[in-house]
């Protein structure tokens, strides 16, 4: 579980695809509701990103990564996931787990099947859903002050949502997984999560 000291930062690890748009917005809202600053690649220019995404597990105290996602596409496996896992695992292993590296999947026995490897790293099953990434945020999180429940979670994401075709006219984009949406998905998150807890 999480240290005493308020948790600053978390590198999160995700697919950036439509069919993901629910889960990364879960992901978005429940850990500003959470008070944590989230590190993503999502807003790293692709020159020099693998130096970047190492950067910013250095600077994170805790990292996730969603495996729920790294099915064949087109023929071809997708790895990022597991390559940024892998970094997150390493920096926890030079830090002697002062890195915390935390799993989600969808379904039970899946990550065990691919990533056999990380065996002792029991995953968080979301089922697919947005309650199930935040009751599994809310398990890992512990802040010791302000923090919501998973009612509160899934109101703030639901406000959230109503404001995506807002911001998406804003950025001029349809797409979420760009850096400009990215801050305004998390400012909307924070907004919402200020209304809830004054």
């Amino acid at each position: 579980m999480a240290r005493n000291r308020r948790i600053q930062s978390v590198f999160l690890n995700i697919p950036y695809d439509t069919q993901f748009e629910d889960l990364y917005l879960a992901y978005i809202v429940g850990l500003t509701q959470l008070g944590l600053k989230i590190n993503a690649a999502l807003a790293v220019p692709n020159q020099g990103r693998l130096d970047r995404i190492i950067e910013l597990i250095e600077e994170s105290d805790f990292s996730i990564h969603d495996l729920s996602r790294i099915e064949t596409t087109s023929g071809v496996p997708r790895f990022n996931m597991p390559l940024e896992l892998g970094l997150a695992l390493y920096r926890s292993y030079a830090t002697h787990g002062r890195h915390r590296v935390f799993v989600f999947e969808e379904k039970r026995y899946r990550m065990q099947r691919s990533t056999s490897d990380i065996n002792g790293i029991d995953p968080l099953i979301h089922n697919g859903r947005p309650k199930g990434v935040m009751v599994g945020l809310r398990n890992i999180f512990h802040q010791p002050s302000k923090t919501t429940a998973v009612p509160e979670m899934l109101t703030s994401y639901r406000a959230v949502k109503r404001r995506l075709p807002e911001l998406r006219r804003i950025a001029g984009s349809q797409s979420l997984f760009e850096a400009a949406v990215f801050s305004d998905l998390t400012v909307a998150a924070l907004v919402a999560r200020e209304r809830i807890i004054q």
